[in-house]
């Protein structure tokens, strides 16, 4: 199926939308279209490195970095129909990359207006806030201790909590919604880490090695326990979830793929650069070579489930549902793709390789960026948006 409209733009990097217009950032403007026919509806210029934070039927919000100081980086909230701004914020920046985060808040760190751009670069913890998406006011404000650490775990797609771990091994967990605690919990043994992540009631701590983790240790936490930790100093090695397991792999070693209540290990793979859940039951092995054949395994065994040849995921999946891409030479094919029974279904061609990580479904269109100037919007069933927006 050709997509409906084609936008063109210089060096589109960011898409979004809702139900009757899309939204793109070029070089140096942001652009409104009307859904239907491609038709522009108003463009705004921006600053370059601009980030599209979130969009709804009344705001677009973006975010505007300025390299010299974070004190004077800017969030901006524009009219969605004219691209009017209707209010501003200074000292504030996007706590994560081109996300608001929150319903109906952008999620923010604060930098005094009158800062040192030196202690802002060595503070990894700066104080954040939620900003109201439709009237600029700051919600809520949290003050977090220098020494501590903190992390954005998602609880579904584009919504987060933030878990802050204090030195005194005091973690908070916080509605992003509005800064209150939902969850306490005290951890056993507490020590220095240099960054952590949860995955549903489990949390991984990790201190530094030379250039890597060391020292990684998991927690229950409902009770705050310590259920098991792991020493690789001084070297190190890459900790990550994957799915419902913990992933570790040393340099140049093979991904070993551990029991998070035990930490023993289950199995491992070599030669493959990654794993990552599809699901509960499956793991996607990334090849170590672009373009090269991804595999699905089964989480529990290791077992081989299915090979992904001629297709790449290109970062949107739900359940064991992914959106993967296929280039046919002059054009090139985006589908969806179940793990589970090999079905494909295509939902579009274009001209050009759609790139990784640059598709968007929105109600009932699918928009991707199939190169550094196009992105090429298909309509899709409102199903299939349901689909792919299901929490993984």
């Amino acid at each position: 199926m050709a997509p409906i409209v084609v936008v063109r733009g210089e060096g589109v990097t960011a898409v979004d939308g809702d139900k009757s217009a899309m939204y793109v950032i070029s070089r140096n403007a942001l652009a409104s279209y009307r859904t239907l026919d491609g038709s522009r509806r108003w463009t705004v210029p921006v600053a370059a490195g601009a980030q599209l934070l979130e969009v709804d039927d009344t705001r677009v919000v973006i975010g505007v970095d300025d390299p010299s100081s974070r004190a004077r980086s800017i969030v901006l909230g524009l009219d969605a129909v004219t691209g009017a701004q209707v209010w501003q914020q200074t000292s504030y920046v996007p706590a994560l990359s081109g996300c608001a985060c929150a319903d109906g808040v952008v999620v923010v760190e604060r930098y005094p207006p009158d800062g040192d751009p030196e202690q802002e670069r060595q503070r990894s913890t700066p104080d954040l806030a939620g900003i109201d998406v439709r009237t600029g006011a700051v919600r809520w404000s949290l003050v977090t201790p220098p020494e501590s650490r903190r992390n954005f775990p998602l609880i579904q797609p584009d919504r987060v909590q933030i878990i802050v771990l204090d030195p005194d091994g005091s973690l908070l967990v916080h509605s992003a919604e509005t800064g209150e605690v939902v969850q306490t919990v005290h951890l056993e043994s507490p020590r220095p880490v240099a960054g952590l992540a949860r995955n549903r009631n489990r949390l991984l701590t990790y201190e530094s090695g030379l250039g890597s983790m060391v020292n990684g240790r998991v927690f229950d936490l409902a009770t705050g326990r310590m259920l098991w930790g792991r020493t690789t100093a001084p070297s190190g090695e890459s900790l990550w979830w994957c799915g419902r397991a913990l992933c570790a792999q040393e340099q140049h070693g093979p991904i070993v793929v551990l029991d998070p209540d035990t930490g023993h290990e289950q199995w491992h793979l070599d030669g493959w650069k990654s794993l990552s859940g599809v699901g509960d039951q499956y793991l996607l092995a990334t090849p170590s070579t672009p373009g090269g054949v991804n595999l699905v395994l089964d989480a529990a065994s290791g077992r081989i489930v299915r090979r992904i040849d001629g297709w790449q995921p290109i970062g949107t999946r739900s359940g064991t549902r992914l959106l993967v891409s296929r280039d046919d030479g002059a054009s090139s094919l985006v589908a969806r793709l179940d793990v589970k029974t090999g079905g494909v279904t295509v939902l579009g061609r274009s001209a050009g390789r759609a790139s990784p990580q640059a598709c968007v479904f929105v109600s009932t269109w699918l928009a991707c960026q199939t190169d550094q100037d196009r992105v090429s919007v298909w309509p899709v069933a409102a199903a299939w948006g349901d689909i792919i927006a299901d929490p993984p």
